[in-house]
């Protein structure tokens, strides 16, 4: 979204029953921290407000991070405004690092979105009861600057005069494409790959969450929390090839094109964006300033044009070239042998993966995941009578909720999938799918492997969440509302019955993938960069 607090409060992130999150804002910080040395807990694209709202002078001794990715980086390798001295070179750390230092000597700034009540916990057992939230003691600062009627200094002013700067200082380069989707995933990562073979002059910049992240040669990666190196890379890039929305500071010069991916494949059961009723105004006015930028959408069929236009308001041109992560599916048995030299299974084992989708405001309220009734035994057993032979079950949680993952109990058969970064190789790996709501059933269905809807808050989902543009009941898939009838629904799957159901889904909705997606977008892409 246009910064990391307006997101949180789309994704219900701000939920806590912690008093130190409830009330303090920047005032609140630069009071505490007055004759005491401050800890970042947490690294990402949260610190750049740091920079911005405190005004007092203070010391950073420590920078700590869980992910170890992150470790031994230094801390001006993420985040590019450090407001106090020396700070950029200090490493970062891992948590034990906070056994060195006296509690009732630092300040501890909590960076984390989603975290923050679960770090808390653990600063209070160590004894550091001086602590704060980035994303709480910002939201609570605008929102006592609108009951007072006064205007706060927004993130998106503050890098304006940089994005001017750079629009007017550098010129576009021709050969330069920016593609944001965080990891190396999805469309764009199957587009990078046709374009990287079939134009080698090409530079390909990702803007990425993790530096570390794999991605093949010529391939240019940046972090995400690099504001200035974002905008000058975005401000000079030909293309922007983007599966999100584009930041409202960032500005689109004349002769740049801005080619929209999206996430999903050719089928989106799922409303989003302006497609649903239930987002805050200043969420329609930023998807709207970013649709209206969007020279092309790559599409995959007429429904999901439809969809596009619903959901991102969007009267442009199309690019019917198929759907880019959808190529995998048809080199399925490379992919397949990938995934299990991954994760060491044999070649005469089966994998049944479940891969539900979030429901809104679960990234916090995680204990109340409506689907964590799913039974792995019956399901176990259902797959072994019916498809015979030796299974494994692959349990692939949502990116915005994979961490929760490691709190699951799960028997011996049961692999976690969820940090796997590719879905599709997933799927393709996969003989047979469990999901509910998510579009990734159109996936395996387009290569005829089973599918199983499991979804006990089928009603709930449909009328309190994000709703959906299609007849659930219509889908060629049997639906189950709880263990028993997914257990029978299984047992009595009809391979002729279900293929017949798959071919007039596909027929209805003009799903027609062939494998060559990639390559399609690929050379419309050369074209532009050549033109």
């Amino acid at each position: 979204m246009s910064d990391g607090v307006d997101n949180a409060v789309i994704r219900n992130l701000l939920i806590t029953k912690n008093p130190a999150f409830l009330n303090n804002d920047w005032r609140d910080f630069e009071k505490a921290i007055i004759n005491k040395k401050v800890i970042i807990y947490g690294i990402n694209v949260l610190l750049n407000f740091l920079s911005m709202r405190c005004e007092k002078k203070f010391s950073i001794v420590a920078a700590i991070d869980n992910n170890s990715e992150k470790q031994n980086l230094k801390l001006g390798d993420l985040y590019d405004e450090g407001s106090v001295e020396g700070a950029e070179e200090i490493i970062i750390s891992p948590r034990e690092k906070l056994n060195e230092y006296d509690p009732n000597e630092i300040v501890v700034l909590i960076s984390s979105y989603k975290y923050y009540d679960e770090i808390a916990d653990e600063l209070d057992s160590k004894g550091f009861h001086h602590y704060y939230s980035i994303l709480n003691l910002e939201y609570n600062y605008r929102e006592k600057m609108k009951k007072n009627d006064l205007k706060y200094e927004d993130r998106n002013e503050h890098l304006e005069k940089y994005v001017k700067e750079c629009s007017e200082k550098y010129p576009i380069q021709k050969n330069k494409v920016v593609v944001s989707m965080g990891t190396y995933i999805d469309n764009g990562k199957w587009i990078t790959n046709a374009l990287l073979a079939l134009k080698a002059d090409v530079d390909i910049v990702w803007v990425v969450s993790n530096t570390n992240m794999s991605a093949p040669e010529g391939v240019r990666k940046i972090y995400k929390g690099k504001s200035k190196q974002y905008i000058y890379e975005m401000e000079t890039a030909k293309v922007w090839l983007y599966a999100v929305h584009i930041p409202s500071y960032i500005i689109k010069r004349k002769d740049q094109v801005y080619i929209q991916t999206k996430h999903w494949g050719s089928f989106l059961l799922k409303r989003l964006s302006l497609g649903y009723a239930g987002h805050l105004d200043f969420v329609r006015k930023f998807v709207e300033r970013s649709s209206n930028l969007m020279d092309y959408i790559i599409s995959g069929s007429e429904f999901d044009e439809e969809t596009c236009r619903i959901n991102f308001n969007f009267q442009g041109k199309f690019l019917r070239f198929g759907s880019p992560k959808s190529d995998v599916l048809f080199s399925a048995d490379k992919y397949k042998k990938k995934v299990y030299d991954y994760y060491n299974l044999n070649d005469n084992e089966k994998v049944l993966m479940y891969a539900p989708t979030w429901r809104t405001g679960e990234e916090k309220v995680y204990s109340e995941f409506k689907w964590l009734n799913l039974n792995f035994e019956m399901l176990y057993k259902a797959i072994q009578q019916r498809f015979g032979g030796k299974w494994k079950i692959f349990l692939r949680l949502h990116p915005q909720v994979r961490t929760r993952s490691k709190q699951i109990k799960r028997p011996d058969y049961v692999i976690d999938v969820s940090g796997y970064e590719d879905s599709g190789e997933l799927v393709a790996a996969s003989d047979v799918l469990v999901t509910d709501y998510s579009s990734i059933m159109a996936e395996s269905a387009i290569i005829f492997r089973p599918v199983f809807l499991f979804a006990p808050d089928k009603e709930e989902y449909k009328n309190n969440d994000r709703g959906m543009p299609v007849d659930y009941e219509s889908l060629p898939f049997s639906i189950a509302m709880n263990n028993e009838e997914l257990f029978e629904d299984i047992k009595k799957f009809d391979e002729k019955s279900y293929k017949q159901r798959v071919e007039k889904f596909l027929t209805d909705y003009g799903i027609n993938e062939d494998g060559h997606a990639s390559e399609r977008s690929a050379k419309f892409i050369a074209g532009l960069l050549e033109s």
